[in-house]
């Protein structure tokens, strides 16, 4: 043999060596995590068992949504009291081969969580978790297969088929797939705003905010505060031009109202998307949606609810400017399937006795409306045009792409000085006519994904466009929505200093 030929050979088994040794170690590490989670899952059934301190505790935690979902975080909660006055890890740890090997599972699995599911027919969730009565089983979710291997509450272990539901109380171990720990790859770039620290030090931050309950639960209060009252200066622009002719923006940007046509420039409101919702067939639009790799919903043999992940729509705002140079302005929603869509299934009865088995049925979806905060810009009429146009999406892929046109817009010519002042001269466009220009515009998207309509925002447009009174509940102030037959959405001024 030639040594052309030698070195080929040996460099073959090298390569072949070093496959198998990297599927080893994989299948290895896939083989360790189950090892971990199951040695998990069987000390924690004999807590739940044991203990009511625990199955109180567990219910408790899920109930807040920490992450949007039923999930408890071991690490993040493991210091916590119980009733039993002892802290969830000194509790679990004497059903373990002590501490030692508790801090171990938890250290190579850093996003072990507890998640307590909700079942069909309301058969159990963790709102109907009874806990003086019922001894939950204990899942496993696998990394390599869909089967789930369960624990019962007297000790038993069998392998649940993945198309089956459990019809009994069950806890599942798992790993958090909303958080991210300080250890992967990614941790830095996570869309994430708030840092999560275990006690022992770990840090963990939510995949994006939209996970995050404490920031949405802020986020949503103030939005319900600005429908039922909104800014001050709303109301006064809206009661200023309800018996006169006038912009809204023109008073919240420059303080122009009739008596005093002429004002300066206030970085003090910016426009912003507050408002998102379906409307028309909106299963018909989940259809449309829903792909390559988006949320969908389960049905069929035993089977109902949501598969994992978000849908995100993006919004993509256009607004040209004096200089021809117009930004295109992406912003984005991330929404679980359960939290955009609502799903009501009808159950029929399939099989022969007795191996008959409940089949769920798509009934009804409706949509869900998102309340958002999307800035856009600090709308200008000096440096920008007297529109928006703004392209929603559901995107799919990553990749962005752009496309050329010409476009033709009017700016705003009615500007000048005053009292050594640069400032807006009059209402509307002033005694000057506006100018019109045809520009040549980029308008971005990202590829594959599903195009979901235009709408056009006009600087003219009323913010608030009428009012009325609820009993009970007073007086509340209609907001403009943007409407065309798939979504609507309001784009309003928002008080950002």
């Amino acid at each position: 043999m030639n040594t052309f030929k030698k070195l080929s050979l040996l460099l073959l088994l090298l390569v072949t060596f070093s496959c198998a040794n990297d599927e080893f170690q994989s299948e290895q590490a896939v083989i360790n995590t189950t090892d971990l989670k199951t040695t998990f899952g069987k000390s924690l059934s004999h807590a739940l068992v044991a203990e009511k301190s625990v199955r109180n505790f567990l219910k408790v935690k899920a109930l807040e949504k920490m992450n949007g979902d039923y999930d408890i975080p071991y690490s993040l909660v493991k210091h916590e009291k119980l009733s039993n006055g002892k802290t969830l890890e000194e509790t679990l740890s004497s059903y373990f081969g002590g501490s030692d090997e508790l801090k171990n599972i938890e250290a190579q699995l850093p996003l072990l969580t507890i998640f307590i599911p909700t079942l069909p027919e309301n058969s159990f969730s963790a709102d109907k978790w009874d806990t003086e009565l019922e001894i939950p089983y204990v899942a496993i979710r696998l990394d390599d297969s869909n089967n789930v291997p369960i624990i019962s509450p007297e000790g038993e272990e069998y392998l649940l088929d993945a198309e089956l539901i459990p019809s009994y109380p069950v806890v599942v171990i798992k790993n958090n797939e909303r958080l991210i720990h300080e250890s992967q790859a990614g941790f830095k770039e996570s869309k994430g705003t708030r840092i999560l620290r275990s006690v022992n030090g770990g840090q963990y931050k939510f995949v994006d905010d939209i996970f995050d309950t404490e920031l949405q639960i802020k986020s949503s209060a103030k939005d319900q505060r600005l429908v039922s009252s909104p800014d001050q200066k709303l109301i006064d622009a809206y009661q200023i031009y309800n018996s006169a002719d006038g912009w809204h923006r023109d008073y919240v940007y420059y303080g122009i109202k009739p008596s005093s046509p002429n004002g300066q420039f206030s970085y003090d409101f910016q426009e912003t998307v507050r408002y998102f919702n379906f409307v028309g067939d909106a299963l018909a639009t989940y259809r449309a949606i829903s792909q390559n790799g988006d949320p969908s919903i389960k049905t069929g043999k035993k089977n109902s609810g949501w598969t994992d992940g978000t849908f995100e729509i993006r919004v993509n705002t256009l607004i040209q400017a004096q200089n021809g140079i117009g930004p295109n302005i992406p912003n984005s929603i991330y929404v679980s399937g359960a939290n955009l869509f609502n799903v009501v299934y009808t159950v029929d009865q399939r099989g022969v006795w007795p191996f008959r088995y409940p089949y769920y049925i798509i009934q009804s979806v409706t949509a869900i409306a998102q309340y958002a905060n999307l800035p856009i810009v600090n709308w200008d009429l000096k440096n920008y045009a007297s529109t928006l146009r703004i392209d929603i999406e559901e995107s799919d892929v990553t990749t962005v792409v752009s496309e050329s046109f010409s476009e033709t817009v009017k700016f705003a010519a009615n500007f000048g000085i005053d009292a050594s002042i640069f400032k807006k001269i009059g209402l509307k466009f002033g005694a000057t006519l506006e100018n019109t220009k045809t520009n040549v515009v980029t308008r971005s998207y990202t590829l594959n994904s599903q195009q979901l309509g235009t709408v056009v925002v006009n600087f003219a447009d009323n913010v608030i466009i009428s009012t009325t009174n609820l009993p009970l509940l007073g007086l509340r102030y209609n907001i403009r929505e943007y409407t065309n037959n798939i979504y609507s959405i309001s784009v309003e001024p928002k008080r950002v200093q």
